[in-house]
């Protein structure tokens, strides 16, 4: 049965009502809804549903499981967790101030918002030359190691959408523009754990990020400086280093609060 329509406007317009309906039946979904669904509770053609879920799932609107083909609400509607988010925050403050201290580089607590990275916190290194974002500024997950690190676990029409729905601009001459090629390379991110920035979103700059476990929602670690004051070299230091304060958050988000 469709969902109740309210009373309707004299500004109602046909093709709007019906991306409402559609968005109505899948928020009142925690499963997942199927075309099949789609098609009975409102009544459309099966051909003119499909239309409206790919447009809505090309805009991360909604995103579809690859495995059970089932529609649920996409990025665009998922809004962070502000509790379990300040808590995360409260319990990394210590660690990445330490961390940043350690390194004497820049250290980052990120989250994935609508499709796009968000600062939460920022620890500047105290170097004159530095590289280091503002806390709330966003950001492309194309271009950026912890944009690259939250979604790779990501299927990859997920990962499509969001491209689709942010672009993927080019800031440098080694940013990715390619979906495919980005795609390759969140493979490569998954296979060793971390992933890196390699000048893709500033001349010059070298980020490094791994990925949270036990967040309520995608998060990362990073460390961000010139590249000459973070060598190659020394990228497999800091990935023990940024695991390590990981783990230690992943343990601690696993205890009452």
């Amino acid at each position: 049965m469709a969902p109740e329509a309210s009373t309707p406007s004299r500004y109602s317009i046909r093709a709007v009502d019906r991306v409402c309906d559609v968005l109505d039946l899948v928020r009142a979904s925690s499963e997942g809804v199927s075309l099949l669904t789609v098609t009975t509770e409102t009544g459309m053609p099966k051909s003119t549903a499909f239309r409206y879920l790919t447009v809505l799932e090309e805009r991360s609107f909604v995103e579809r499981d690859a495995d059970t083909s089932l529609y649920r609400l996409g990025l665009a509607f998922q809004a962070p967790d502000s509790v379990g988010l300040e808590r995360l925050k409260r319990l990394a403050e210590s660690r990445l101030t330490r961390l940043r201290d350690d390194l004497g580089l820049t250290v980052n607590l990120g989250y994935l918002e609508g499709g796009q990275v968000v600062h939460a916190l920022v620890y500047e290194s105290p170097r004159q030359m530095r590289l280091a974002a503002r806390v709330g500024e966003r950001s492309l997950i194309h271009s950026t190691a912890l944009g690259k690190v939250m979604v790779a676990v990501r299927g990859e029409e997920s990962v499509r959408s969001i491209l689709a729905m942010h672009g993927m601009p080019r800031y440098t001459e080694k940013t990715i523009t390619d979906p495919d090629a980005y795609l390759a390379e969140l493979a490569e991110v998954r296979e060793r754990g971390y992933a890196m920035d390699e000048s893709e979103n500033q001349i010059g700059g070298r980020c490094v990020a791994v990925a949270l476990q036990g967040t309520a929602i995608p998060a990362g670690l990073s460390v961000s400086a010139p590249d000459t004051q973070l060598p190659l070299d020394e990228v497999p230091t800091v990935v023990s280093q940024l695991s390590r304060v990981a783990k230690a958050l992943t343990k601690e988000l696993a205890s009452p609060a």
